[in-house]
């Protein structure tokens, strides 16, 4: 199956004491998700028409260990199953050689305009 693997280099802004999900200057869970979300959006970019885009509508995740700011994170998504307009992902993101996340992903592929009209 398709893989891609992208590094990430931990922001301030991408603390938990920022986000607001937690009291300590370390990576954010909600961070480590858009993280992975966006590695796995990536690997789709190529197998899309100009009108189409991928949203995301499920996520499973398991945040193993802290990473400090300025850390590189390296996120690896790999696509699992395709099931029409449906694709399925394991995401698996690390620092250094340490896992510090893992988790399941999935996006529906969408016509963009389509999928905007449905905003009120």
């Amino acid at each position: 199956m398709k893989k891609l693997t992208k590094q990430y280099q931990v922001q301030t802004d991408q603390t938990a004491v920022e986000m607001g999900s937690g009291d300590l200057n370390v990576l954010a869970t909600p961070a480590l998700v858009a993280m992975m979300e966006n590695c796995a959006k990536d690997l789709l970019a190529d197998d899309l028409s100009a009108e189409q885009t991928s949203v995301g509508v499920a996520m499973n995740v398991k945040h193993l260990a802290p990473t400090a700011v300025g850390a590189t994170v390296a996120v690896e998504a790999e696509l699992l199953e395709t099931t029409r307009n449906k694709r399925s992902f394991s995401i698996k993101a690390f620092d250094k050689e340490q896992m510090i996340g893992e988790g399941t992903h999935q996006r529906v592929i969408v016509e963009t305009d389509v999928f905007l009209k449905k905003l009120k």
